[in-house]
């Protein structure tokens, strides 16, 4: 009878081995006995027979075994197969899907959309809808993090709040764009960009050059202004926004974008070092408490994906809604270099995707987020390491060069303060020889690395936001006033470029873009200062003496804008034929190229048979060459082809009837036509006579 038991309990205890769950590895109790676990959950047969206390520990480090590598490894193959389709796939969409991974999804896709909650759709439906389902869950919840339950339903708490906030101010949308009524008054700069398109009557672009409608654009110097000439494209409803067939089931699987981001990106502004970012990651080290880091990561996605994609994509906006669906409006009652850094890379990611003022409000934030954890000071008597200073000034400096160079672009005044602002700028050394560990400063190196733009270039806006400030302000500087600050300003400036930085040095295909990029700048710096004067000649009436400077110091002004210009235009053109192209270089070459190549522009119309017009016309043609190439990446280079065609298209071709007589217009039409594409210093000088 007892064996028949004794069968019938090992019977038993077999038929529950098979519906029980079992731990990873062996209890407590067994490993520290050494014995053989049949690993039951919650208690093994050992510690049941023996009546001992059975407890596992939980498992805080991925397990080395084959079988785990084989499906991280196969994984990261299908991560980067879809990374290769997005960047080569023009038409792709700009959603995100969050969720289970595509091939445990069937037939039903979970997408983020524009407002930041879900929409389940189901193929096979008979009409096809789209319904809503709330925000996105917590992707540590769906991945299977550890998380504990009360932090789990605050964190869906929050994101349900998110979600009513945004329907309940949003709505529902359905079309890509909105036709609204004209202001009253055509000086209402209020503006909303939440539905803006890279298309019709509502197009607002982040270089302030090219703004299509004179209201509900923001102040951006006189680019508010409406520029004629310009080729309308009709703005296309859209019932389906477009969406990344792409399902992200852990933050890991958004590592191709990271290499992305630290391939091109981090090599111009290094907000971010990479190897502490890298580790979190992957949870090497733990990632820092809350949602801001999760902005960070979706943020840094989004701008990997966009600089170094090679077609027009739409897929970067995916990851930004998902980084926009994480920042709440509780974030703004903390402090953190963290959330400064999110708000720094957001700010300059609005602005290259055409939305200026949401950029400068995120850069506005960021700033105030980095005075109030005390960025804009060093402290000596701080018991922070080298490494954590060093970071801090990194950031600092970033920030600084983002928050210059859109009051630049925007002809906004300058405010960022000069005074009460004590931050060495960050040493030109390697990232391994600077660590944590690190309890000594590091000689600085003598060859270009990731530090090396950032440092010249927050140094340029050091030495010429004195200049800036006078060329927005009135009067307007003289002639020998801008000579003599560009020697001592610019001219040091350039002076003390390092020797392996210098416009001459070749760089490495790495460092290329920034090293361009810089010199691509300062002339356009130039061309701002000096325009005016070279205006004011062209369209000066005979006999009318326009200003009180020596003719020599204005003579030297205008041959110095005409300089920076046809450099500007040669080095932009040769970089986009030899170099490698992508958004980040199309960008910043276009809005360089088409500031440059308007002074021939102008040039030729008003003296179409000078000495000088030849070499105009060699300009512009390779000039709109270069547009052209770039319009396959950009579309705004084809609005930049309009404004030359449509200013300077009798004049380029001289066997054109007419070619040879300069423009008709008064000089105060020609100034009405350049205002929005020549800011801000136009005004100013017209105001003082120049």
């Amino acid at each position: 009878m007892s064996s028949e038991s004794s069968a019938r309990s090992s019977s038993g205890r077999v038929h529950e081995s098979d519906v029980r769950p079992t731990a990873e590895q062996a209890c407590k109790e067994c490993r520290r006995r050494k014995s053989k676990c049949d690993r039951m959950v919650p208690v093994c047969a050992l510690c049941h027979k023996f009546k001992r206390r059975c407890s596992y520990e939980k498992q805080t480090k991925t397990p080395l075994t084959r079988r785990y590598l084989n499906e991280v490894e196969s994984e990261l193959v299908r991560t980067k197969a879809l990374l290769q389709q997005f960047m080569n796939n023009s038409k792709d969409g700009s959603n995100v899907t969050f969720g289970a991974p595509a091939e445990d999804m069937g037939q039903v896709s979970c997408v983020v959309d524009a407002a930041g909650s879900q929409l389940l759709s189901h193929p096979e439906s008979s009409d096809r809808r789209t319904r809503p389902l709330g925000p996105p869950a917590s992707p540590e919840v769906r991945s299977g993090h550890p998380t504990s339950q009360r932090a789990t339903q605050e964190t869906r708490t929050d994101q349900q709040l998110q979600y009513r906030s945004s329907v309940s101010e949003t709505g529902p949308q359905t079309l890509s764009c909105l036709s609204l009524e004209p202001p009253s008054s055509p000086t209402n700069f209020e503006w909303d960009e939440r539905n803006g398109n890279s298309n019709g009557e509502r197009f607002v672009d982040g270089m302030a050059s090219l703004t299509s409608a004179p209201h509900e654009g923001g102040y951006l110097g006189f680019g508010t202004t409406e520029v004629s000439g310009l080729e309308q494209q009709s703005c296309i409803p859209n019932d389906q926004p477009p969406r990344i067939p792409f399902a992200l089931s852990s933050l890991g699987q958004l590592e191709p974008f990271v290499d992305a981001y630290f391939s091109l990106f981090h090599r111009s502004y290094p907000i971010i070092h990479e190897a502490t970012f890298r580790a979190q990651l992957m949870e090497v080290i733990p990632r820092p408490a809350g949602n801001a880091w999760q902005v960070l990561l979706f943020i840094v996605s989004a701008m990997g994906m966009w600089t170094t994609a090679t077609q027009p994509t739409d897929a970067d906006l995916g990851l930004f809604e998902a980084a926009k669906a994480r920042l709440s409006i509780d974030m703004l009652e903390t402090g953190n270099l963290v959330l400064v850094q999110a708000l720094t890379i957001i700010s300059n990611y609005m602005q290259k995707r055409n939305k200026p003022n949401s950029g400068y409000n995120y850069t506005g934030l960021a700033r105030r987020i980095a005075m109030g954890i005390g960025l804009h000071k060093e402290f000596p008597n701080s018991k922070a390491s080298l490494f954590t200073t060093e970071v801090r000034r990194r950031v600092w400096h970033c920030l600084y060069i983002f928050d210059v160079g859109a009051i630049i672009t925007f002809s906004r005044p300058f405010d960022f303060p000069d005074d009460g602002i004590d931050v060495a700028l960050p040493m030109n050394i390697h990232d391994p020889d600077f660590t944590q560990a690190t309890k000594s400063l590091p000689m600085s190196a003598e060859e270009t690395t990731v530090y090396t733009h950032m440092r010249t270039q927050a140094a340029f806006h050091m030495a010429t936001s004195k200049i800036y400030s006078k060329i927005i302000s009135s009067p307007f500087p003289s002639a020998s006033d801008l000579l003599d600050m560009d020697e001592k300003l610019i001219g040091c400036w350039l002076c003390d470029l390092p020797p392996y930085f210098r416009e001459s040095v070749v760089q490495e295909p790495r460092f290329r873009l920034c090293h361009s990029i810089l010199r691509w700048r300062y002339r356009n710096f130039r061309i701002l200062m000096y325009r005016p004067f070279l205006l004011s000649r062209l369209m000066a009436r005979p006999g009318q003496s326009t200003t009180q400077d020596n003719h020599a110091q204005v003579d030297a002004t205008i041959q110095r804008c005409l300089d920076a210009a046809r450099e500007s235009v040669e080095l932009i053109s040769n970089f986009w034929a030899q170099e490698q192209h992508n958004m980040m270089a199309c960008w910043y070459g276009l809005y360089f190229l088409f500031q440059a190549i308007l002074i021939p522009v102008i040039c030729l119309r008003n003296d179409p048979q000078g000495p000088l017009a030849t070499g105009w016309r060699e300009q512009i043609h390779r000039a709109m060459s270069t547009l052209e190439s770039m319009a396959l990446l950009n579309p705004t280079a084809y609005r930049c082809l309009s404004v030359i065609r449509s200013r300077c298209g009798t004049y380029l071709d001289t066997s054109t009837e007419g070619w040879g007589h300069p423009t008709e217009e008064s000089p105060q039409t020609q100034l009405e036509h350049l205002y929005p594409l020549m800011w801000p210093t136009l005004e100013m000088a017209q105001l003082d006579g120049i």
